[in-house]
């Protein structure tokens, strides 16, 4: 049998020591937690900027190539060319002219719902003597609501329908009527951009919108765009553009 001997100077942890190591632990762990939210949060924002900036590219891009096609719907004869801006009657030619919500004013994203914010034609001439029809495209810009997001943005997105059209003799298209047959397959959807807090339209000079159908103006539009948790963080862009067609409000 070998001695044994008796131990000493060892003893377990006090409840203090252990209480003092896990609020060290605790203490360490919600930085760590913090720094990784912290880069979480940044790595978010900083994709949301990349994502948002392309699509401020992109979209205005695409607003500014199609209104710059604007049109009113013509008639090409061998002798001579009618439209509804021949007509003695100014107001005539209205119906076809680029139409926005507001004038000057931030038109805001909205709380519910969608709301239509502009509308346009772009027109391709019939030629009656060829027995070949017109060809008119509408488009309509809407602002959508987004949902649980910390500040109120929505969505722009772009419809387009295709209609051939044809007029009667003697006055043709400066008579202003149109008899439209929508192009089956023709309707399309664009997205415009998201996360638009606001948009901004301003005619140039804004004092008064044209009455003359041949009135051309400038145009600027602004989106502005905020990222859905942190109000602090935006990115807008803004373009001018002159339409080839009179601007008026929607009704």
């Amino acid at each position: 049998m070998g001695r044994r001997f008796p131990l000493r100077g060892r003893r377990g942890f006090t409840l203090v020591e252990l209480l003092i190591a896990v609020a060290i632990l605790a203490i360490f762990l919600f930085w760590v937690y913090q720094l990784f939210i912290g880069g979480a949060k940044t790595a978010n924002k900083a994709s949301w900027t990349s994502s948002i900036v392309d699509q401020l590219r992109n979209g205005t891009n695409f607003l500014s190539q199609h209104i710059k096609q604007t049109s009113y719907p013509t008639t090409l004869l061998a002798d001579t060319i009618k439209d509804p801006c021949d007509n003695p009657d100014k107001a005539v030619a209205r119906d076809y002219y680029l139409k926005i919500l507001k004038n000057g004013q931030e038109i805001k994203a909205p709380t519910s719902g969608e709301i239509m914010i502009m509308r346009f034609v772009v027109c391709q001439p019939e030629k009656p003597e060829a027995n070949k029809p017109g060809q008119l495209t509408e488009y309509q810009l809407f602002f959508s609501a987004k949902p649980n997001t910390l500040v109120t943005v929505g969505d722009l997105t772009m419809t387009a329908e295709t209609f051939t059209f044809t007029t009667t003799p003697p006055k043709y298209a400066q008579a202003g009527k149109v008899s439209l047959t929508p192009v089956a397959g023709s309707k399309k959807l664009f997205n415009i951009c998201s996360d638009v807090e606001h948009v901004y339209f301003k005619v140039d000079p804004g004092a008064s919108l044209p009455t003359d159908p041949t009135d051309f103006r400038f145009m600027q539009i602004k989106i502005h765009c905020v990222f859905p948790k942190d109000p602090k963080t935006f990115k807008d862009n803004s373009i001018m553009i002159t339409p080839n067609v009179g601007i008026a409000l929607l009704p």
